[in-house]
């Protein structure tokens, strides 16, 4: 066993969290690493936040925050994010995971995870991320009411309609994502990031 919950591991609570990607795991907790941090990315009410979590070590693999015994994410106010991936560590990451993080947190895009159902694909059932523009989703919202929209996978250059389950999930993540966006185009420009306190 593992000395600590790995943070790509970490869903809960799943009712309100969903993870889209790990930016930084900062490995076990140690007397050299008294005090190693996590950040993800991930959606929390669908609306897309940055998340920390403490990892644990062998005697506390649960790591912090946790609940029910169920280790969690803490969601981090939105007037720190900037902040925060401009620090170290994080400041150090690779610039894909970073573009990825900025395009998601800034709103420029929109991140749909699904699977894929190609039993030929070697990545069966495997996680596949969608990326759509923000600007664009009115388009894809519609594609999706004729039921036009395909997803696709890279590994197998496989596409498919999502499902019904997957097309209301994507419904929902793409109607928050567009409220999110015409909220940010409709505030007055002399409004800050100060303004917008923490979500939870």
């Amino acid at each position: 066993m593992a000395d600590y919950i790995k943070p790509v591991d970490v869903h809960a609570p799943k009712r309100h969290w969903s993870l889209i990607q790990v930016l930084f795991d900062g490995g076990t907790n140690t007397k050299d690493n008294p005090s190693p941090s996590s950040l993800a990315i991930g959606r929390w009410e669908n609306e897309p936040v940055l998340a920390m979590r403490w990892n644990g070590n062998k005697e506390n693999p649960l790591g912090n925050p946790q609940s029910r015994g169920l280790p969690t994410w803490f969601v981090v106010p939105q007037q720190h994010w900037k902040q925060i991936l401009e620090s170290d560590p994080y400041k150090s990451l690779h610039e894909d995971l970073l573009t990825l993080a900025r395009n998601f947190l800034e709103l420029k895009r929109v991140y749909f995870l699904s699977h894929c159902p190609n039993p030929a694909c070697r990545n069966y059932q495997g996680l596949v991320m969608s990326t759509f523009r923000t600007n664009e989703i009115e388009n894809i919202l519609s594609e999706l009411e004729r039921d036009e929209l395909k997803l696709y996978h890279i590994i197998c250059d496989g596409s498919w309609k999502p499902g019904p389950q997957e097309k209301a999930n994507l419904v929902a993540v793409l109607k928050a994502a567009w409220n999110n966006y015409r909220s940010n185009e409709l505030r007055p420009p002399s409004s800050s990031l100060s303004s917008l306190a923490g979500r939870q």
